[in-house]
């Protein structure tokens, strides 16, 4: 704890000043961290209680050269360029106390980012969007012929005639004015990635895109009538969120850092993947309310995952979160299959590359880390080896130098490297996720992973996805120990619980994952299926499945253990009908 921490030690306190209401804050903001870096021991940086601080872009930090995994394509961010209202460089003993005020967010940013710092904590702070890049509708009437929709107050936009007829067909979204200039933009597009949030059901889920007819009529009040002659997919009182596919900023963004925590606060809306911790460790998330405010109306608190942890090591802690209304998962924790393009044994030297295109740029290795050879094909490990140097070729290929020889049968453009130093331990307990269309959560990491007493309300998709890959995502790596136990999984979509390694093979003597233990698990509503491939070890005991049922599918797998589960109705191995224990 902070608090324990400064036992005995000054603490100086730094006021971030408020400039007043609807000003721009962000010079206040950069004044108080300016301030706090000159002090040497522990400082609190403190936010006025209940104020709303607005940061734009043109005020705030301005950095180039962060690049994140899993976010935007070379074109779309070509420098790794960010705008932040936080951000803090090789600093360390340092908590920011938010006081109950709120972060207002105006334009697309990465409203905060931390870059080589250590002990650093956020409490009781908070952020959104004044216009999110999610846009959201409700329908409130629909006959055979159109529906009508009123556009949520905070969802800027224009309606375009793209046939030329001299009547509008279409939607453009558009961003808040800059300052800059009083015309322009921040962003504008015609997005067409949409979800549709059923409120009498409980769910969000992903949707075809269903476009917005032959014909639109203002009728004021951000109300929109939509000709559909034919009918249309739309269904009334379910609410509508749009957007786009591009992931050029992120929540928060904490690299090659160590204790960090984020605590009681609250992330109402963030544009891009979440919370990202890349190359960092030791990351707490605790009692944060990562969901919309009730005030707002809006439906949407994240454009991708809320928590994405990549390439990360030491401890991971989310706990007692809340979760809601996101447009990809929970919570990701996996790492990085780098490929196999040159490797020259005479000179211990490997060329490896990113492949993902929304991956890429970034340091993966360092000099002393350890790393092992991936089968392509089967992921199994072939070879491991230590990093003596390293060298950036280009955006997405780098050069290892090696401490040790290389083994013969190195199969380039088909095998990865994965580096297993930076691989964390996870502790994922007690959690509601909700309003989720894919899944709660993805973890592939070696270290010990425990998932606890979490409640998975209505996902789209599994509630908790094991992969790993070296041909489509390139996410890593292998699971030697996972726990998952005394969680709620409620009418979830089936498979629940999937541990799905991209393997070629079926040979359970070519097994990718380990020791996965589903024990004591609540399942609720429609019939459950957990799946498992490549994988050894698997026990799924003493878990209470619903009255329609529970059936365990094991592909490829050995040493599994499936028994003393309520109302279980069936084991398949391999195809093939199991007796039930």
């Amino acid at each position: 704890m902070w608090e324990d921490r400064t036992e005995g030690h000054s603490v100086t306190i730094v006021t971030v000043a408020h400039p007043g209401q609807g000003k721009d804050a962000a010079l206040e903001i950069r004044a108080a961290i300016e301030e706090a870096k000159k002090e040497d021991g522990f400082v609190e940086i403190r936010f006025e209680a209940g104020k709303i601080y607005e940061v734009w872009p043109e005020g705030a930090y301005h950095a180039r050269g962060y690049y994140i995994t899993n976010t935007a394509r070379k074109p779309e961010n070509p420098d790794g360029e960010r705008w932040s209202a936080i951000l803090m460089k090789d600093m360390k003993n340092v908590v920011i106390d938010g006081s109950g005020a709120l972060l207002l967010v105006h334009g697309v940013m990465t409203p905060i980012l931390l870059d080589g710092c250590e002990d650093i904590l956020f409490r009781d702070f908070n952020l959104d969007y004044a216009r999110p890049t999610v846009s959201e509708y409700t329908v409130t009437m629909k006959t055979d012929t159109y529906i009508r929709i009123k556009v949520h107050k905070d969802s800027l936009y224009r309606l375009q005639d793209t046939d030329g007829d001299g009547r509008p067909d279409s939607i453009l979204w558009q961003g808040e004015r800059t300052l800059a200039d009083g015309e322009a933009r921040y962003w504008e597009n015609a997005a067409c990635l949409l979800q549709e949030l059923d409120p009498d059901r409980g769910t969000l889920r992903r949707v075809p895109w269903y476009g917005y007819g032959s014909g639109i009529t203002d009728l004021g009040d951000n109300v929109l009538q939509l000709e559909f002659p034919e009918g249309s997919r739309y269904r009334e009182g379910c609410t509508y969120q749009v957007r786009d596919g591009i992931r050029n900023q992120v929540g928060a963004f904490v690299h090659r850092s160590r204790n960090v925590t984020f605590e009681g606060c609250g992330f109402h809306y963030m544009h891009g993947l979440g919370i990202v911790g890349q190359y960092s460790e030791n990351l707490t998330l605790r009692r944060l309310e990562c969901a919309p405010r009730p005030e707002t109306g809006r439906t949407c608190a994240s454009f991708a995952d809320f928590v994405q942890m990549s390439g990360c090591r030491g401890e991971i802690l989310v706990e007692g979160c809340h979760f809601s209304g996101a447009h990809d998962d929970t919570v990701n924790i996996p790492g990085t299959h780098l490929r196999i393009v040159e490797a020259d044994g005479a000179e211990r030297r490997l060329t490896v590359r990113f492949m993902h295109p929304e991956t890429w740029g970034f340091q993966a290795f360092g000099a002393g880390d350890e790393i092992e050879l991936i089968d392509g094909d089967t992921l199994i490990p072939y070879h491991r080896n230590a990093v003596k140097g390293f060298a950036r070729r280009n955006d997405t290929d780098i050069e290892l130098t090696l401490e040790g020889p290389l083994p013969e049968g190195i199969r380039t453009g088909c095998d990865a490297v994965e580096n297993i130093t930076w691989t964390p331990e996870v502790t994922v307990r007690g959690n509601l996720s909700e309003y989720v269309p894919t899944r709660g959560i993805l973890c592939t990491t070696r270290g010990k992973v425990v998932i606890e007493k979490n409640v998975f309300r209505k996902h789209g998709m599994a509630s908790i996805l094991l992969e790993d890959d070296a041909r489509g995502w390139f996410e890593s790596g292998l699971i030697r120990d996972m726990t998952i136990r005394d969680n709620l999984f409620e009418d979830g979509e089936a498979p629940q619980i999937h541990s799905n390694p991209q393997t070629v093979s079926a040979d359970p003597e070519k097994t990718v994952h380990s020791n996965i233990a589903v024990t004591g698990n609540r399942f609720t509503g429609q019939a459950v299926e957990i799946r498992a491939v490549g994988t050894k070890g698997f026990r799924v005991e003493d878990n209470i499945f619903p009255e329609a049922g529970g059936k365990v599918f094991l592909t490829g797998c050995n040493g599994f253990a499936v028994r003393n589960n309520e109302n279980q109705t069936g084991i398949y191995q391999d195809g093939w009908a199991a007796p039930v224990s």
